[in-house]
């Protein structure tokens, strides 16, 4: 699943969001600085008995910024069916994305 999205910031911070299907590998960039990384080498990446699970990662900058990804998959099937991803961006939910 890749995406990408603009933070309604005065900076205009474009947010990518990657991660393999496959391998279970996340990354992150924020304005192509990598700002979250999650390795397929880490156990947690493939097991998880929750339904959703959050990237938090905040910006540097001269004011706060916090952004959250949530991922949320399906009970059933969850490998063969598209997985919804919601973003918000200090608190506020700006964008919603569905794919594997």
């Amino acid at each position: 699943m890749k995406f990408a999205c603009k933070l309604p910031d005065d900076q205009g911070t474009v947010i990518e969001f990657r991660r393999s299907s496959f391998w279970g590998s996340v990354s992150i960039r924020a304005n192509d600085e990598v700002v979250f990384k999650m390795s397929a080498f880490n156990p947690l990446t493939h097991f998880s008995l929750s339904l959703t699970r959050k990237y938090e990662f905040s910006i540097p900058g001269s004011s706060p910024r916090q952004v959250c990804i949530v991922k949320e998959r399906p009970l059933l099937l969850a490998g063969f069916r598209s997985n919804r991803y919601r973003v918000s961006f200090n608190g506020l939910d700006i964008e919603e994305f569905v794919g594997l």
